[in-house]
This record gives C-alpha cells, sequence and structure tokens, in this order.
C-alpha cells in the first residue's frame, strides 16, 4: 500500500488532474497543507461524489491514513477504484496494491495484475516493476519470463531501483534471456551507483571471478568492503574471507574475524559456521568448543547442513570436554542429512547398522552408506552388504546369533542376555571368557575368540570328563540330532583321543573332540575362513590391538564407525 505524506500525494494529483483550475479543490488542498483535514475532506468528497478523479483520489489517501477521518480501508479501496476507472495512473498503482495484499477488498492477484498493466503503461515504473515480479513468478498471470524481463526493462531504464537489480539478476544468471555478464554489470553499476549494497556485492563477484571484467582481486575486495559497510552481511562474510586467504594482499587474521563476526552479528549463517570452525580448530584464535557450538547453533538454526553435521561430530566423539551425546549426535546427523550433506549420511547409517538410539535397520543404514562420499562409507556398505548376505543364508546360532555372521558387539550383549558369568572379557584381548556350568549342564566354561577386528572364529565348550570314555559320545548325540551324522571321524571310540566333525551350509565348522586319558571332551563351532585370518594376525603381531604403520587400509577403517563387517 502506497503511503505518501500529503503534499507528496496532492503534487501526484497534480499532474494527471486539472482540479487545481476549481477553486473548491485549491481550498482543500490550502486546508489540507494548513492541517485543517477535516475542511478538506469535506470539499474533497464533494468533488468526488460529483466523479471529479483527483478528488477520488486524494479523498481515497485520507480514508487510508485517517487525517480527517477515521481509517477506512473499505471506503479508500471504493475511491481508489472510482478514481482508476477514471484512467488515473496513481489510483491504478494503489489499487492494484490494495488487490496484492487483500487490503479492504478481496485478494486477488489477476485483479493486481489487470491494474498494474493499466498504470504501467502509462509509464508508471513502480507497476512495471510489479509486473515483472507477477509474470516472473506467475502469480496472477501466466509464467512468462519474457513478459518478465520486459517489464523490469521498463522500470530500470527509469531508474527504478528494484527493477535495476532484478533485470541484472536476469542477466548473470540467464533467466529467459541470454546469459550475459556485461549486461548484468552495467545494471549492478546503476544500482550500486543509488547506494545498493546487494548491487555492489555481486559486481564484486564479478571482478573476483572475472566474469565480464578483468579479474582483479584488490578492486573485488574494495567493492566487498563497500557493501560490507552498508551492513550487507554476505559482503562483511567475502571481506573477512578475502583477509583470511590473503587473496586481496598479505593475510590478516584479526581483520578476518573482525569482518566474519560482523556477518555472523548480523546473521549470515555461513559467517556463523565459519567462525564456529576457527573457534573449534583455533585458527587465529584461541581454541574455545563452548562458543564454537554457540555459533554451529546459530548457523543451523538457518538450516545450515554443514553446522548440523559438525555438531553430530562433537556430540559422537566428546571433543575438547564436551560430553559425549549419542542421541544430540544422532539428531543433528539426521538434520544435516535432510539438508543434502552427503557426509553425515554415513555416521546416521552406523546409528541405523548397530541400532544406536534407534531401532536397528539394515535396509536404511546400506541405503545412508550408499549416499556417502566417504571412503570409509564405502568400506561399510561393501561390508554390510557381505552380512546381509550372509544373514539370508545363515543357520548355526549361538545363544539365538547366527554366529557365521556376528562380531563380538552382538555375541557378548546376547551371552549376557541369557544370564551367562563372565570370566574374562577384554577387547584387548584374542577371547572371551564365561562361566556355562549354571546354563548348560556338565560344561565348565565357554572360549570365543574373534579376529583383530572382532569377527567371530571359534566358540569352544569345555566338559569336564573325569574319567568317563562315554562322555563324547553323550554329546555327539545331543549334536548328531541336531546337525544328522557327522562328516567326518577321526580316533579310536573305545580309548585314545577321537573326534567327530560336521560341516554345516553356512560354513560353520562343527567338532566334538576328547581328550585322553582325562576324557575332557569340548564341543567346537568355528568358522575356518576367519580362523586362518586370526592365525595370520597372531603371527604378524600377538598383540590384538596390533596396527601397522604402513597399513594404510586398516588405518583408515580403525578411525571409522564401527561395522558387522
Amino acid at each position: 500500500m502506497f503511503k505518501l505524506a500529503a503534499i507528496t500525494l496532492l503534487s501526484a494529483v497534480l499532474l494527471s488532474s486539472n482540479a487545481f483550475a476549481r477553486s473548491d479543490f485549491n481550498d482543500a488542498y490550502e486546508a489540507a497543507q494548513a492541517g485543517d483535514y477535516a475542511h478538506a475532506v469535506s470539499l474533497w468528497k464533494k468533488l468526488a461524489k460529483q466523479g471529479d478523479p483527483a478528488a477520488q483520489y486524494a479523498l481515497a489517501w485520507m480514508y487510508e491514513s485517517g487525517q480527517g477521518v477515521l481509517i477506512d480501508i473499505k471506503q479508500a479501496a471504493h475511491w481508489y477504484k472510482e478514481a482508476a476507472i477514471q484512467n488515473n495512473i496513481a489510483a491504478q498503482a494503489v489499487l492494484a496494491s490494495l488487490y496484492d495484499q487483500g487490503t479492504g477488498v478481496t485478494a486477488s492477484p489477476q485483479s493486481a495484475v489487470k491494474w498494474y498493466l493499466k498504470a504501467a503503461n502509462q509509464g508508471d515504473a513502480e507497476s512495471q516493476f510489479q509486473l515483472g515480479l507477477h509474470y516472473q513468478d506467475g502469480n496472477g498471470a501466466l509464467q512468462n519470463d519474457r513478459q518478465s524481463f520486459l517489464w523490469f526493462s521498463k522500470a530500470a531504464e527509469q531508474g527504478y531501483l528494484s527493477a535495476e537489480l532484478h533485470l541484472a539478476n536476469i542477466y548473470r544468471l540467464g533467466k529467459g534471456v541470454k546469459q550475459d555478464y556485461h549486461a548484468a554489470i552495467k545494471w549492478y553499476k546503476k544500482a550500486s551507483s543509488q547506494g545498493n549494497a546487494s548491487a555492489t556485492f555481486y559486481l564484486a563477484q564479478f571482478y573476483e571471478l572475472g566474469h565480464g571484467v578483468v579479474q582483479d582481486n584488490l578492486r573485488a575486495h574494495s567493492l566487498y568492503q563497500a557493501s560490507a559497510l552498508k551492513n550487507f552481511a554476505p559482503a562483511a562474510y567475502k571481506a573477512g574471507e578475502f583477509h583470511e586467504n590473503g587473496k586481496a594482499g598479505k593475510t590478516n587474521l584479526e581483520q578476518a574475524m573482525k569482518w566474519y563476526k560482523s556477518a555472523a552479528n548480523k546473521g549470515d549463517s555461513t559467517a556463523q559456521y565459519k567462525l564456529a570452525k576457527l573457534y573449534q580448530n583455533g585458527s587465529g584464535i584461541e581454541k574455545n568448543i563452548r562458543i564454537a557450538i554457540n555459533w554451529y547453533k546459530h548457523a543451523a538454526i538457518k538450516n545450515h547442513p554443514q553446522a548440523y553435521y559438525h555438531l553430530g561430530l562433537i556430540y559422537e566423539k566428546g571433543e575438547q570436554g564436551i560430553k559425549i551425546n549419542k542421541s544430540k549426535a544422532f539428531d543433528y546427523y539426521q538434520k544435516a542429512v535432510s539438508l543434502g550433506n552427503l557426509y553425515a549420511n554415513a555416521h546416521l547409517a552406523a546409528y541405523y547398522e548397530q541400532g544406536i538410539g534407534v531401532p536397528m535397520d539394515i535396509e536404511r543404514a546400506l541405503a545412508l552408506y550408499q549416499k556417502s562420499p566417504e571412503a570409509w562409507s564405502k568400506v561399510n556398505y561393501q561390508k554390510l552388504s557381505e552380512h546381509k548376505f550372509c544373514l539370508k543364508n545363515a543357520t548355526t546360532e549361538l545363544f539365538s546369533v547366527p554366529i557365521a555372521c556376528t562380531n563380538r558387539q552382538v555375541l557378548s550383549k546376547e551371552i549376557k542376555n541369557k544370564k551367562i558369568t563372565v570370566i574374562s572379557e577384554n577387547l584387548a584381548d584374542w577371547s572371551d571368557t564365561y562361566f556355562t556350568g549354571a546354563a548348560i549342564e556338565g560344561t565348565s566354561q565357554l572360549e570365543i575368540t574373534y579376529t583383530r577386528e572382532d569377527y567371530f572364529a571359534s566358540a569352544q565348550y569345555t566338559f569336564i570328563g573325569r574319567s568317563d570314555p562315554s562322555l563324547i559320545f553323550r554329546i555327539k548325540e545331543i549334536v548328531q540330532q541336531k546337525y544328522d551324522q557327522p562328516d567326518t571321524s577321526e580316533g579310536d571310540p573305545i580309548k585314545g583321543e577321537v573326534s567327530f566333525q560336521w560341516l554345516l551350509n553356512d560354513g560353520i565348522k562343527v567338532v566334538v573332540q576328547r581328550k585322553w586319558p582325562d576324557t575332557t571332551t569340548f564341543l567346537t563351532y568355528s568358522l575356518p575362513e576367519h580362523i586362518e585370518l586370526l592365525k595370520a594376525q597372531q603371527k604378524q603381531s600377538p598383540d590384538k590391538i596390533y596396527l601397522a604403520d604402513n597399513d594404510a587400509e586398516n588405518k583408515t577403517i580403525g578411525k571409522v564407525a564401527p561395522s558387522f563387517f
């Protein structure tokens, strides 16, 4: 809605009417200037009812502004329309804006376009600009880039600042016209000369990138700072970037921080993110993770995806004394993913893979791993795919866990869920040991071995014989009932060492073996390929957590989120 001072209003009326030739209109004008608005309204109302468009326009403004009468937007709209019908350009422009906003009339973009068009054809720059917007957005008229360009051009030729800026953007982006950097620069310069900070910012970009002009970082930096001094936050960020990177001279971190803070305090999310990283890493300033988190959060509120990602990393790792909070990390990763941060996909995938704070969802984990560009994400995707295939084909279970496809974390958890007593559990050791006497009759312990990566290798139950040669047959019978006849047997069943072996469909080997003469019997489940891997690793180093300095692949994997495989 046009909010004009009374004198400015009536000056516009003078240009569109010979009303001042009549003494009543002149008297009303003088009364309005003197502050006697009630008398002015009385005189203009009489003329307006007689059909005088200038008086109708003036009366409408009085109702709109509440000068001499109570504010009455419906009455204002009525008189603007009466004047507009008589081709009063100012009334047409105002009436169009009322339809745009639904003020005093029912909102109607179509009616707004109708009246803007009438005023625009009479040369009103504001109406021409508004028509450009309506055609650009397809609001009240069919979307039409050519028409939008036409009306922006007409308004820009009249020096209308917003139209100059829009026209420059159209040429810069090549939207509806052939991309033309020279034309864009022309209109940015015109808008910049009127003090528009945004236009000055884009001019700086052209000089920085060398688009349409000779590349000139000094000129770009000067323009960025000129725009920044007019409180344009993106320009303040760029001024900081130039100082940080020394793009226009020597590196000056103090000046960089000054401009970054200026942009950040004005709400620029990129600057807020940059400040957070500087505080987190201690670049040019003392490390301060809490200030870093504060700036990350400011940027995150504005949906900065990298800010959410870095918040997730901080709370996942517990960086610089921050308490680990997996739940917060998950929420931040999830938001980062929703905003398009590809790196967060891998971290979120690990949560779904392991069921950390969410139900385990292998399919979701696979989809997320596949989207991430992280090298370790591709490794985990491959391993998890193999694990999924393994699960599909695995049939041998211990404690309800398919052991051909399990790892230490999963199996240990399930064993303890069965209330089996731990004798020793240590991730730095190759094996864990449990007391099983209370859970499985006749056994004394269960020892489970793992590869360096904590993949399942073997599980061995010990049955104390106490000179009982028949013990092995009782155990064999139990195993045989589950897996049918053994594939092979060795030794003398009557006396001496003896063993029975089963090779199962999922690759698990089951062995029932007897010592002699104490007849202690062992029931062993093993995955031969992992047994071979375990032997190779122990030969390489007896230290389970050993990591060769030149083993680049293992170094990479050692730093990533854990995966089943």
